[in-house]
C-alpha cells in the first residue's frame, strides 16, 4: 500500500510540474534553439555538441521558468480563477483548485530559473560582453514580466517576443561568440511569431485582462482593431525572412518558411471574421501554434540545407 501511495503521489507531483510549467508549449523553445544553431552552422560550418546540449536545457528551463511564474503570479492577482480556459489561453488551474500549493508553484518557477541560471553563467565565463546584455535582458523578463511589465501600455507582445528572439539569438551567440547577419535572421521572425503567439491568446481573456490591469495591444485597441494587427504581424514575418534572403543574411532554402503561407491564411481569415467570438475563434488559436512551431522549425531546416549546398 506505502509503494502504491508513493507511486501515485510521485504521479500526481509530475502531473502539476507538467501543467505548472505548461510543458506542451515547451517545444517552442526546442525550435528556437534547433533555428539559431543551425544558423550557427550555416554560418561557421560547425557544431560544438556539447554546448547546444547545454543552451538546450537552458533554453527549456527558461521557458518552463518563465510559465511557472506566470502561472503563480496569475493565482496571485486572481486573473486565473477568472478567466475562461481554452486548450490556449486562460492559464490553468491547479493551483485555484489546490491540487498544487502557490509556494509548490513559486518553487519550480524558482528552481528552473536557478538551472537555467547556472548555465547562463558557464556561457557568460566564455562570451561575456556579447552574452551579458542578452542575459540581464531574458532575467529581468522572466521576474517582471507578469507582475510589472504586463501593465505597461502596448509592451507586453514585445517584450515577450523579443525575449524568445534573444532566446535564438542567445543560442547564435553561444556557439560563434559574434552578434552576426544570420543570427539577426533567427532573431527578427521569432520575435514577431512569438509575439503573435501571445497577442492571439490575449483575444478569450481581454476583458478579465483589463480588469486585472493589464495594458495588452488587444486591450488597448479592442479586437476589433488588433485583429487586422495580428494580420499586419503575419505579413511582416514573411517579409523579414524574405528581407533576409536577399541581404544574404539566410540561405534561400529558408524561403521553405513560406509554405505555411496557407496556415497563415485561414488563422487570419478565422480571426478576422469571429474576433470577439471566443468558440469560433479557438480554432484560430490552435492553427497558430501550428504555425509558429513550424514556421521557426522551417527556419531552422532552411538554414541547415543552405549549410550543405
Amino acid at each position: 500500500m506505502k509503494k502504491d501511495y508513493c507511486i501515485i503521489t510521485k504521479g500526481r507531483a509530475m502531473r502539476n510540474l507538467l501543467q505548472v510549467t505548461r510543458a506542451n508549449f515547451l517545444p517552442l523553445a526546442v525550435v528556437i534553439v534547433l533555428a539559431g544553431l543551425a544558423a550557427a552552422y550555416y554560418s561557421q560550418r560547425s557544431l560544438n555538441g556539447l554546448d547546444a546540449l547545454f543552451v538546450m536545457i537552458g533554453a527549456v528551463l527558461t521557458h518552463a521558468s518563465v510559465n511557472a511564474f506566470n502561472n503563480y503570479f496569475d493565482y496571485r492577482s486572481r486573473i486565473d480563477a477568472r478567466t475562461k480556459k481554452t486548450p490556449f489561453s486562460g492559464g490553468v488551474e491547479i493551483i485555484v483548485k489546490g491540487s498544487m500549493k502557490p509556494s509548490a508553484a513559486l518553487a519550480t518557477a524558482v528552481g528552473t530559473l536557478v538551472g537555467a541560471s547556472l548555465i547562463g553563467i558557464y556561457f557568460l565565463t566564455r562570451f561575456f560582453s556579447v552574452l551579458l546584455p542578452i542575459t540581464l535582458y531574458g532575467l529581468v523578463l522572466i521576474i517582471l514580466y507578469t507582475p510589472v511589465l504586463s501593465r505597461v501600455h502596448g509592451v507586453s507582445e514585445l517584450v515577450a517576443g523579443s525575449g524568445f528572439g534573444l532566446m535564438g539569438l542567445g543560442t547564435y551567440v553561444s556557439q560563434t561568440g559574434r552578434l552576426e547577419a544570420a543570427g539577426i535572421a533567427v532573431f527578427v521572425p521569432v520575435t514577431i511569431l512569438v509575439g503573435l503567439l501571445l497577442f492571439l491568446n490575449e483575444f478569450p481573456d481581454a476583458e478579465v485582462d483589463k480588469e486585472a490591469g493589464r495594458r495588452h495591444l488587444v486591450v488597448l485597441l479592442g479586437r476589433k482593431s488588433a485583429r487586422w494587427l495580428y494580420l499586419a504581424g503575419l505579413l511582416a514575418t514573411y517579409a523579414s525572412i524574405l528581407i533576409a534572403v536577399v541581404l544574404a543574411a539566410a540561405p534561400v532554402a529558408t524561403l521553405l518558411c513560406l509554405v505555411t503561407i496557407p496556415i497563415s491564411y485561414k488563422a487570419s481569415r478565422i480571426t478576422l471574421a469571429s474576433h470577439s467570438q471566443i468558440p469560433k475563434l479557438i480554432p484560430a488559436l490552435g492553427l497558430n501554434v501550428i504555425l509558429i512551431l513550424s514556421t521557426i522549425l522551417l527556419l531552422a531546416i532552411g538554414f541547415a540545407i543552405g549549410s550543405f549546398i
